[in-house]
């Protein structure tokens, strides 16, 4: 069954720019807190991180520790144009597995959708492209491959002044759940599943909806 999460953390992911061109080295914030309110930096030692480039070929990746208030940072370099996706997960706390995801686009005019890693709760988008505010989003929810009919997502912009996350959203029997931007600037999909005393949060970061 799916919940309506607390005050639970959860990681994001954020790439420290919206524009990458082929051979660049490119950074991954992780960014940990509620709602894309940072709080803490979290044990960077006990997160892996993984790449897949657009290929669907695993690549390296270097998960480099927070500095001087900076958060951690995921590094990796890219070989080709196209859609890379970036998957971080943690379980450092002992009862929860954590799993933040973005999609980097490298080249002009990037179009695509995102991948299914099967490593366990995920929410994949089906259509990927410079998003504009009321432009819509086709998401999906998988748990290890399967959807998760009836699931509760949450979303959040970075911009946003309230107070918690400015929508929630239900998927429907196919884990499928369609948004229209409202707003500019990154946005943050969260869904939270509960299985008795163990749970576990996947997130999943558009940046740079703009005009």
């Amino acid at each position: 069954m799916t919940e309506k999460p607390a005050v639970r953390q959860a990681l994001w992911l954020e790439p420290t720019h919206l524009h990458f061109h082929h051979g660049d080295n490119i950074e991954v914030k992780i960014l940990r807190g509620r709602a894309m309110k940072r709080d803490g930096a979290g044990d960077s030692a006990l997160w892996k991180g993984y790449v897949m480039d657009p290929g669907g070929a695993e690549i390296p990746a270097q998960i480099t520790p927070a500095r001087d208030g900076s958060p951690p940072v995921l590094v990796f370099n890219c070989d080709h144009e196209g859609i890379y996706t970036v998957q971080v997960e943690s379980e450092e706390v002992a009862n929860a597995k954590l799993w933040a995801r973005v999609l980097v686009p490298v080249g002009h005019h990037v179009h695509g959708h995102g991948a299914v890693l099967n490593r366990g709760l995920e929410i994949i988008p089906e259509n990927y492209t410079e998003f504009h505010p009321g432009d819509t989003i086709n998401l999906t929810v998988l748990d290890d491959g399967v959807p998760l009919a009836g699931a509760r997502l949450q979303a959040t912009y970075h911009f946003y002044e309230g107070t918690g996350f400015a929508h929630n959203l239900t998927a429907d029997e196919q884990g499928k759940v369609q948004f229209v931007f409202d707003a500019m600037g990154h946005w943050l999909f969260q869904v939270d599943k509960a299985t008795g005393d163990h749970y576990g949060i996947a997130t999943l970061v558009i940046p740079g909806v703009r005009r």
